[in-house]
């Protein structure tokens, strides 16, 4: 590759060789020496079909979290879809990434009644049903304290984690954060509508859901 990329890959506080996919990930992000600082933005797509991998997001999160890289993701209206960039060769203070104990996630769920807090659905614990997730991410601050966890269903999960990325509001507003105060509404979209809506939702300053928020008081003001 480069001596300034070896370099950066040297500083890595990692003890082991990375693996291939979050090499793969932190070798695009990077791009060459001649390119300035933050580089490129690169599509998720890409980095799907470059790693293989239909959890990359996952192994650029730990990038992010676990090695300190820093790696931000947002939707870009120019690439229309989400897209991933390394903004500097600073490494940030890793974050520990903790988990609960079985004890501590099955009293998580029992408390819950093995309902997820944000769309209200009762499902069985597992890798594709009801999960202990950081109501407030690590990479935004929040802690492994058991305040901050929260048992969601697969679905609310990836639909948060997608949220969460490249968000600047403030946590303790979210709803994805917070659903005990702030309702969460889950519905599907045409993926080329939803671009189209979070392009334009980007384009005239507001999130997406400050923008769907706005259309629908508008609505129900024009149709009282």
């Amino acid at each position: 590759m480069s001596a300034l990329f070896d370099e950066y890959i040297a500083m890595l506080p990692t003890k082991r060789k990375l693996s291939e996919a979050k090499f793969k990930i932190v070798k695009r992000l990077w791009g060459g020496d001649a390119v300035p600082f933050p580089k490129e933005w690169v599509t998720s797509s890409e980095l799907l079909e470059l790693t293989g991998q239909k959890y990359f997001d996952r192994r650029a999160r730990e990038l992010r979290d676990q090695l300190g890289c820093d790696i931000e993701s947002a939707y870009s209206s120019e690439l229309k879809g989400q897209a991933w960039r390394l903004v500097s060769s600073k490494l940030a203070v890793p974050q520990a990434r903790e988990y609960l104990t079985i004890k501590q996630k099955n009293k998580l769920f029992e408390d819950a009644k093995f309902v997820c807090a944000i769309c209200g659905l009762k499902v069985e614990a597992g890798v594709r049903g009801l999960q202990a997730d950081h109501k407030i991410p690590l990479s935004r601050g929040g802690g492994n304290g058991l305040a901050n966890w929260q048992p969601v269903c697969n679905t609310c999960n990836v639909v948060k984690r997608r949220a969460c990325e490249g968000c600047d509001l403030n946590c303790s507003d979210c709803s994805w954060a917070f659903p005990e105060n702030f309702a969460v509404v889950v519905t599907r979209f045409d993926r080329a509508l939803l671009n189209q809506f979070e392009g334009h939702a980007v384009s005239i300053g507001f999130s997406k859901d400050e923008l769907l928020v706005k259309i629908v008081e508008e609505y129900l003001k024009e149709n009282r």
